[in-house]
């Protein structure tokens, strides 16, 4: 049988051959390079997206790969892949002509070194949801004495002696109907033990916990993991999103399915950036998840790459992405006023005096200094009025953002699959 060992150094050179056949196809200098060479190296950078650091704490690892490559045929060959520390690059990859030096290492050497510094912190994503825990808290009223959340239960609601005990979350609006439904027509919840209820399920609300069990990585259904729901919940926002999108190419004229798709667009940002800068920075601290992964890594990179950056006059920053969307959305779903553009009035034809002037105010005051105008309140009133800003994004960038979701979630599954992998190599150590 194949160690785990084995299998994680397979899959490293299976997703630098990926990378590297890839780059040949863009990257005219490196078929030169190599073109009358016996064997190039090519030096592979340890994060590929643009970095904020505000966004993304952790630096980028020292430790990168190095691939022997030689020409085979009408493509590229990585006859073995090795391990670089501390050697300073800032593009994307670089070719050397030599790795011969002291900071180079074997791939299988670094992976059982990389093996035993991971720690456990990072499996808190592989952890099993076992479920919603019961809780209950105490409702100060004679009517209603406790209410209880227990999803063991069998029916979705249970009222007896005062304690109120219901399966799921709903909204507190059915929670009153429940209630004054087992209460019965004649007598109505009065208004202060609504108040009382709603205080009481607002903390229950706030305090309820949801156990998760981290296991050795041996039997474990992915699906049920913190990171297998999360990719579910990606793979069905990308299948929605290219259903709409489907529509909208059909019909770019229909408003609706535009606006669903710029709402599911902007949720997806929402949510997935700070995953990838999660992703980011477990990749920092933990190479070999990196190196697992570089593949999905780098169709992740070309995917934002490949978005019209320039046609919006943006640069090409991921979190420049959310923003183009959440300006996008914002004004389909915040332009209730019929105004495209800022209002400029003319006002030279009415009477708009100033009153006064305001000069050396005491340091610190806050009181407005400079022209008060005639009817000043009024003014301060209108000028409170604003518009969301218009900023038109094409078809073309949705087309291109439906890629961005779909490789997202492509290296969501990656980080779970070698998740799960180094589990298990981690304990059979």
């Amino acid at each position: 049988m194949k160690s785990l060992h084995v299998s994680i150094q397979e899959r490293i050179k299976k997703a630098v051959e990926s990378v590297i056949a890839q780059i040949d196809n863009a990257d005219a200098e490196l078929t030169k390079a190599i073109k009358d060479k016996e064997k190039t190296y090519l030096l592979i950078n340890s994060s590929f997206l643009y970095r904020e650091k505000r966004l993304v704490r952790t630096s980028q690892s020292s430790r990168r790969l190095v691939a022997e490559i030689a020409r085979s045929g009408e493509g590229l060959c990585v006859n073995d892949v090795f391990v670089l520390d501390d050697f300073n690059i800032r593009n994307h990859y670089r070719i050397l002509e030599t790795i011969e030096n002291n900071r180079v290492f074997k791939l299988e050497e670094v992976i059982s070194q990389e093996l035993k510094s991971l720690g456990d912190v990072i499996f808190v994503l592989t952890g099993t949801i076992i479920g919603v825990q019961p809780i209950e808290r105490t409702v100060s009223t004679d009517l209603v004495k406790v209410l209880r959340l227990d999803p063991t239960l069998s029916d979705v609601f249970k009222f007896e002696d005062g304690v109120c005990v219901i399966n799921n979350i709903i909204p507190i609006e059915d929670l009153f109907d429940k209630i004054g439904d087992m209460l019965g027509a004649e007598m109505q919840l009065p208004q202060d033990v609504r108040q009382a209820i709603a205080k009481a399920y607002d903390t229950l609300l706030n305090e309820v916990t949801t156990k998760v069990v981290i296991s050795a990585g041996e039997n474990v259904d992915v699906n049920s993991t913190i990171l297998g729901k999360i990719l579910y919940s990606l793979k069905k926002q990308a299948e929605e999103y290219q259903q709409l999108m489907d529509e909208l190419l059909g019909n770019e004229d229909n408003k609706q399915v535009r606006n669903e798709l710029l709402r599911i667009a902007y949720n997806f940002s929402t949510d997935v950036l700070p995953l990838i800068f999660l992703f980011m920075s477990i990749c920092d601290l933990k190479p070999l998840v990196f190196w697992c992964t570089v593949d999905k890594q780098w169709d992740l990179y070309e995917s934002f790459a490949s978005l019209p950056w320039s046609a919006l006059g943006r640069k090409e920053k991921i979190e420049e992405y959310r923003t183009i969307i959440a300006e996008a959305r914002n004004h389909a779903f915040h332009h209730i006023l019929p105004f495209e553009t800022t209002i400029d009035v003319d006002l030279s034809n009415v009477d708009v005096r100033a009153d006064s002037m305001l000069l050396f105010p005491s340091f610190g005051s806050k009181k407005p200094r400079g022209i008060r105008m005639k009817d000043q309140e009024l003014v301060d009133v209108f000028s409170e009025f604003s518009r969301a800003k218009q900023r038109p994004v094409s078809t073309k960038f949705w087309k291109e953002n439906l890629n961005v979701m779909k490789k997202a979630t492509d290296l969501t599954r990656s980080i779970l699959d070698t998740l799960m992998l180094l589990r298990r190599a981690q304990s059979r150590k």
